[in-house]
Order: C-alpha cells, then sequence, then structure tokens
C-alpha cells in the first residue's frame, strides 16, 4: 500500500487445493465490506511447489517456496491444520524478513474470513495491533489465542522483540503457547516493557472466532478465525457454512436477527438457533 503496508498469508498444500481453505479465503475478500482491494496488497507465500501452483491459478501475488526454502525444507503435507509449532517458526521468520525490508504487515492466518475493512483498528503508531481471547484447559492452565489477524509496524523495536520472541521460544521450547503472539506478550510484561513495545488490544468481538462464537458475530466482526478446530475437513465445511451465511446476512440484512447461525457445527459439533 501507499504507506509500505502488505497483507501476508502463508499456506501448505493440505491448505492450498480444491475444495479446500485457500479458495474459501480468497473469495471472502470479494464478499466483504470494502475489502475486495485488499486482494491487490495480497501476497501469498506457498511452502510448497504444488501449494504455489494452485495458488496461481487463483491469485496473482504468490511467492514460490524458493524464495524461503531454507524455511520450508523440513514441511510435511498434513490432513490436519498446519503444525502449529513449525508453521509459527517459519512465520516469524518471514516477519522478520518483512520488517527488516521496512514493510508494515497484516499478518493473516488463511483459515480467516475477511467480512469488513480491519484497517481502522490498527494503530500507525504502536508496533502492534492484536485481539487476545484466553481459553481454559478446564483445569488450572489458561491458553492465550489471538485473532487469525495481527499488524506489525516496520520498526527497529518491532524487529528487536521479534528476535526476542524467536530467542525465547529457542531458549523455552516446553512453553505453553509457544507458537501463539498474544502468550508471549501476556506471559512477558517485563520484556515488552523493557523493549518499549507498545501493543494496541482489540477487542475480541472485532475479530472473532469459532473458539468465542456469538449469535452477533456476524453483525458485529470484521474477520472470523476457524480457531479451535483441527480437522481440516470440518474446518472447511464451517468455514463455507459461515461465509455462505454472510452472503445471505448482506443480501438481507434487515431479517438478520432471524437468520439461523449454522456455524460452526462440524468444528464444535453444534450450532445457534
Amino acid at each position: 500500500m501507499s504507506d509500505r503496508t502488505i497483507i501476508l498469508t502463508m499456506v501448505d498444500e493440505s491448505w492450498a487445493s480444491p475444495g479446500s481453505v485457500l479458495g474459501i479465503f480468497l473469495e471472502s475478500f470479494k464478499y466483504g465490506e470494502d475489502t475486495q482491494m485488499f486482494l491487490n496488497h495480497l501476497l501469498v507465500i506457498a511452502m510448497d511447489p504444488k501449494a504455489y501452483e494452485y495458488c496461481i491459478s487463483l491469485h496473482h501475488n504468490c511467492i514460490h517456496p524458493n524464495t524461503f526454502a531454507h524455511y520450508f525444507a523440513t514441511k510435511t503435507q498434513s490432513n490436519t491444520s498446519p503444525d502449529h509449532r513449525s508453521f509459527s517458526w517459519r512465520r516469524n521468520n518471514v516477519l522478520l524478513e518483512m520488517l527488516g525490508l521496512g514493510y508494515n504487515t497484516i499478518f493473516t492466518e488463511a483459515d480467516v474470513l475477511w467480512l469488513r475493512n480491519p484497517l481502522s483498528h490498527f494503530d500507525p503508531i504502536r508496533e502492534l495491533s492484536i485481539s487476545c481471547d484466553s481459553s481454559s484447559n478446564g483445569q488450572t492452565s489458561h491458553y492465550f489465542h489471538d485473532g487469525g489477524v495481527f499488524f506489525l509496524k516496520a520498526n527497529a523495536i518491532a524487529f528487536e522483540f521479534l528476535r526476542y520472541w524467536k530467542l525465547f521460544k529457542v531458549l523455552y521450547p516446553k512453553s505453553l503457547d509457544k507458537s501463539s503472539l498474544c502468550a508471549t506478550i501476556m506471559q512477558n510484561q517485563d520484556a515488552v516493557e523493557a523493549y518499549g513495545f507498545r501493543v494496541n488490544h482489540i477487542k475480541e468481538t472485532s475479530f472473532g472466532g469459532f473458539c468465542q462464537q456469538t449469535k452477533d458475530t456476524l453483525r458485529e466482526a470484521y474477520t472470523i478465525h476457524a480457531n479451535c478446530c483441527d480437522d481440516l475437513t470440518s474446518k472447511v465445511q464451517d468455514l463455507r457454512s459461515v461465509l455462505d451465511d454472510w452472503i445471505q446476512f448482506r443480501k438481507n440484512v434487515s431479517g438478520s436477527d432471524k437468520m439461523i447461525m449454522r456455524w460452526p457445527g462440524k468444528c464444535l459439533g453444534w450450532k445457534f438457533t
């Protein structure tokens, strides 16, 4: 964009194939409110050759895996969502390179639907704009999730903090939520303050997800993340249902209060009525 902001996502073969996640992700930009223009600024990094071949059949800004071959050399295909630990390593290395080149970066998971233009939620001054949500395993542990989309400002503070994040995961590989930027912030406030890393916390209802769905999601959310769903088949089916509901919602806003929310029936095993 004019301010050197790019939108970035990453996909492997399992997510970039006919009938999988990538097609629904790109389609959401076309049906969102004031989101179609973002396709011109969206870079899709393919993590393997098959993902690249499929990507270029749908989108004009796909990055060949050879560009980041040193990060993707050990990638293996999965029938579920990408392994969060290895994916996080690769993502963070790519983000460091983008920040080092001076690009403000909006990172979005590919299993996110873009329903509305979210730029107004991104603080152009603070290093990070992110939505964080916590969940419990039913005992004493709490896990932090991000909303699937976050904004990083390209400056020296952000660059050095990401280097710290990378080092932290090397030194403490068994730490909880090691793939979550939200967890790193919540569990390392001393480091956040020491680096002067400023965080703009976005309310959860603006960047929604399957973990924290409500009846008002279609009315309030700018993006919806298919989190709390590791099974790829269920993820794809529910993403399609949400997008179809969103399309109907836009066609008939006046009657939206009576809409039946079908999602996320496959991922969570129930639905709103």
